[in-house]
């Protein structure tokens, strides 16, 4: 596919960078440096992380310094090699975003992730603006015309599409090279599986500007690497890109179908939802 669209740029692997590593932590930052440990043995030099809890729009000054302390207990378990990505989820006031910029900022993160809703450009043009730490955005959006608005209005750094939401592979380079021009980089995001992986690989090989690639797959479900008849390859922090022709992968069939929607042991809830009785099934095994 990379082929397709311009050709590989990157060589045979594109970097990574792990996600989804600290589901498992609590309040206390000694398990926060127990499983950051574990990600860079796992081979990483990058990981992104949201040390913010349930805080949304501003914090007291208690979490607010707890939030800190996680930084700072990951930063001394890796130690200065190894970047950290601090992921925001669109939650903070402006005000608030950049009094937690300036406060993790001595712990050198490589991005300060949808620091302010994706609603307000304004928001985030005066965070990007005056942060001492990058800014990473663009999750939710879905169009040329939303990146041009915000690339137009904010000195964002870091642009992170979802491909799969987006028009789809042609679209993504589009956003790319829109970022290109204003010497942004090129970063998606990918809270999807394997095929998703993939679409994102061919994608990154074939962009100039590329920066790093978000993935899931060694801290994801279990199976996730029997959804593909030969799974993709992460080795020290790094995808190999699929070289077969196509997307390069395939899917197992029957492993799909082991873990569809409607084969999942079906424990059945019932949730009032706008006050409309909707069934729905829960997807963990």
């Amino acid at each position: 596919m990379y082929e397709l669209i311009g050709g590989n740029v990157h060589g045979d692997t594109i970097r990574a960078y792990a996600n989804g590593w600290y589901t498992e932590t609590t309040d206390d930052p000694a398990t926060w440096q127990k499983a950051a440990e574990q990600v860079v043995d796992d081979g990483y030099d990058a990981m992104k992380f949201d040390p913010f809890g349930k805080s949304w729009q501003r914090m007291d000054r208690e979490k607010f310094n707890h939030s800190v302390d996680i930084v700072r207990a990951v930063r001394e378990a890796v130690g200065p090699d190894v970047d950290l990505l601090i992921e925001g989820h669109g939650r903070f006031t402006a005000g608030q975003a950049l009094e937690v910029a300036n406060a993790l900022s001595e712990y050198h993160p490589t991005w300060f992730e949808e620091p302010c809703p994706p609603d307000s450009i304004n928001s985030l043009g005066k965070v990007a603006n005056k942060s001492p730490i990058p800014i990473a955005t663009g999750e939710r959006l879905v169009s040329k015309y939303e990146f041009r608005d915000l690339l137009a209005n904010t000195d964002v750094d870091i642009i992170q599409p979802v491909i799969m939401n987006t028009g789809g592979i042609t679209e993504a380079k589009k956003f790319a090279a829109q970022a290109e021009a204003e010497h942004v980089s090129f970063a998606p995001h990918n809270p999807q599986g394997p095929v998703a992986t993939a679409i994102s690989a061919h994608v990154d090989a074939a962009v100039p500007n590329f920066m790093i690639q978000d993935i899931l797959q060694m801290y994801d479900v279990e199976w996730v690497n029997d959804l593909l008849v030969d799974p993709i390859v992460v080795e020290d922090g790094h995808i190999e890109i699929p070289q077969r022709p196509g997307l390069g992968v395939e899917l197992d069939k029957d492993v799909v179908v082991e873990h569809s929607y409607s084969s999942v042991k079906d424990e059945v809830h019932t949730i009032n939802l706008f006050e409309k009785d909707w069934e729905t099934r829960s997807l963990v095994d």
